[in-house]
């Protein structure tokens, strides 16, 4: 009698363990179908069509946290809908909006820290309200996830909304040495309009390319003290100098000559130089190099040129 009882009691029990996962498995379930619906909404290009679609996806998501809390997929799905109605009016954001988004990407981080994206979003999101911990967020995605290319092209979309457009610049070098196979022309598509208020940059369509200027250096300009990254990557190079005695303009390697810049046609009073680093030159990477002028002579600019198709 004894055994049958602690028989009956046992298959109580497995029973009720079974009842509980099958609820959590079907729970899961009713939640991936929600996910998976706001996945398949496509973001309309009308303001006020966005707007019905953020809280439509966020009515959505929210049934899905209420089946699944410890998901942090749907935590920052939620963030991110918040972020983007957030950002159909940034000036009129409440803190305590601003505070509840912050929460979900915290919370998702707590979950799951060692995903980059996560992190990437938090900082992006912390750039956008002017929050400190921007940088350090992004750099953590860079850290956890070293050659994905967005990372970098945030981190240089932070720069530029900081003013720094030297370290703008040397970011997105590493953008385009990550990018792959993605075409340059979509990275740009993503960062034109962080370049407008830059005198630094110039963006030309038409002839597909991108400029970056680098005012008076004085007579050379080291590239890694300017900060420039160790990699390998096509880049033009313009110097540009005014009221000359038509010096040399030389590219060091390590200290030892590279290679003379070719006289160009020249605006005005202004001698020009170009040089460029092409794909063959495997064994040239740009914090290596060095631009010198024999006489020394102070340089008016320096231009570095990434073409793109």
């Amino acid at each position: 009698m004894k055994e049958k009882n602690i028989n009956s009691l046992f298959l109580i029990f497995v029973s009720v363990i079974v009842a509980a996962l099958a609820g959590i498995i079907i729970f899961n379930l009713k939640a991936y179908i929600i996910y998976e619906k706001i996945s398949n909404m496509k973001l309309p290009a009308v303001k006020t069509e966005r707007i019905n679609y953020y809280n439509v996806a966020n009515a959505l998501v929210s049934q899905a946290i209420k089946l699944d809390k410890l998901n942090a997929e749907f935590l920052a799905l939620k963030a991110d809908l918040l972020f983007g109605l957030l950002n159909e009016d940034l000036s009129g954001a409440s803190d305590i909006k601003k505070k509840e988004i912050e929460n979900l990407y915290i919370k998702a981080i707590n979950l799951n820290p060692i995903n980059f994206e996560y992190h990437l979003k938090l900082g992006w999101f912390y750039a956008q309200i002017n929050k400190t911990g921007a940088k350090e967020e992004i750099q953590k995605a860079i850290e956890l996830y070293p050659s994905y290319y967005r990372n970098y092209l945030y981190l240089s979309k932070y720069y530029l909304k900081k003013q720094k457009d030297k370290e703008a610049f040397n970011h997105l070098l590493l953008t385009f040495y990550h990018s792959k196979n993605i075409r340059m022309r979509k990275i740009m598509d993503e960062i034109k309009e962080d370049l407008k208020d830059s005198m630094a940059f110039s963006f030309d369509e038409k002839k597909k390319q991108l400029s970056f200027s680098v005012f008076m250096p004085g007579p050379e300009l080291n590239f890694k003290k300017y900060g420039f990254p160790h990699i390998n990557i096509p880049l033009g190079v313009r110097v540009y100098i005014k009221n000359s005695v038509k010096p040399e303009v030389l590219m060091y390697k390590d200290n030892i000559l590279s290679g003379n810049f070719k006289k160009i046609a020249s605006p005005d009073d202004t001698d020009s130089y170009e040089f460029n680093i092409e794909p063959s030159m495997a064994d040239i990477y740009l914090d290596d190099l060095a631009i010198k002028t024999a006489p020394p002579q102070a340089i008016e600019k320096i231009e570095f040129i990434k073409k793109f198709k």
